[in-house]
């Protein structure tokens, strides 16, 4: 079978299972373009440690071509489509693991006091309507791509309720907001609904003064430029700034950290953090939960309370 017709089956097989599969495809298509017009059996393992190691240095990216092609090459032997694997036996030494930054909620505030800065007279929603973007990504902890997916027919503020429509895996699902995040929402939406309207309740609820879409590319932009006047960065040694999808990270940790200190059961209540969120299940879950002095601090305050009752008892 050739290299292309065997990807094509590998790719329908994925999206099959409700995966979207984009950037995986992406990625085995420059594979297959590297290779050439050649039967999968004849793909030499040089060929393809070529393709992965690229030039310069090993970096994350190396690490997940091969876990693309590692994949692709379990299907297709398992299958029987080829018979041996091309990939390299042996790994390098990857570089240390992506940490999300985990916002304070002091940090929140200056971020949210920043968006101030945005207002420009040519465009004089814009920081309102960041800052309501912000406020939404935090209080719902939605991906950034699926808030500026919304429709103005997506937020019910009657109900509040959010619906996220064709989501990661193509599920819809509905998201609640609390009293003061309606608020919030509800003087942007009525300010929004003065913006031109071209697609009627269809419309962008996120938009720019013409009414179309924020663009994510606009949105991380507008969001660099208020995380640097609110003087929010990691420490000078990373390679990288805080990130506006690290937002989600901080309001599922924010969350955990709540059920601590309010002595909920955070075993019982995960399962539906993970529903929230949009996961198929906790394994995705627990990749948002990164561990910080805060939430270790209540979490060791729970294992001493359990560990060591004879003190609840003196």
């Amino acid at each position: 079978m050739k290299l292309a017709e065997l990807i094509n089956t590998y790719v329908t097989f994925k999206r099959s299972m409700g995966m979207r599969f984009h950037s995986e495809d992406c990625l085995l298509r420059a594979f297959c373009r590297a290779m050439g017009e050649v039967d999968a059996s004849e793909v030499k393992p040089e060929q393809v440690l070529a393709f992965i190691a690229g030039k310069g240095p090993v970096t994350a990216f190396w690490n997940l071509k091969f876990k693309v092609l590692r994949s692709f090459y379990r299907f297709a032997v398992s299958r029987g489509f080829t018979a041996t694997c091309p990939l390299p036996a042996n790994l390098p030494k990857f570089p240390p693991p992506f940490e999300p930054y985990i916002y304070s909620t002091e940090e929140l505030r200056r971020l949210l006091a920043a968006t101030d800065g945005l207002q420009a007279p040519e465009s004089p929603l814009q920081a309102l309507t960041f800052r309501t973007l912000l406020l939404l990504l935090y209080g719902t902890a939605m991906r950034i791509g699926e808030a500026l997916s919304l429709t103005l027919h997506d937020v019910d503020l009657s109900n509040g309720l959010v619906t996220v429509r064709d989501a990661k895996f193509f599920k819809t699902r509905l998201v609640p907001m609390g009293p003061k995040l309606i608020k919030e929402i509800a003087t942007y939406a009525s300010k929004r609904r003065q913006l031109p309207l071209p697609h009627g309740d269809a419309s962008s609820f996120f938009a720019t003064r013409t009414g179309n879409p924020l663009v994510y590319e606009n949105a991380i932009t507008l969001f660099q430029r208020a995380r640097r006047q609110a003087n929010i960065k990691r420490e000078s040694s990373a390679s990288y700034p805080p990130r506006l999808h690290d937002i989600r990270h901080t309001a599922a940790v924010h969350r955990l950290i709540a059920w601590y200190k309010a002595g909920a059961d955070v075993q019982r209540l995960l399962p539906q953090l993970a529903t929230y969120l949009g996961h198929k299940d906790l394994a995705s879950t627990q990749h948002y939960l990164s561990m910080t002095s805060e939430l270790l601090h209540e979490a060791s305050e729970r294992f001493e309370w359990y560990a060591q009752p004879e003190i609840r008892h003196e």
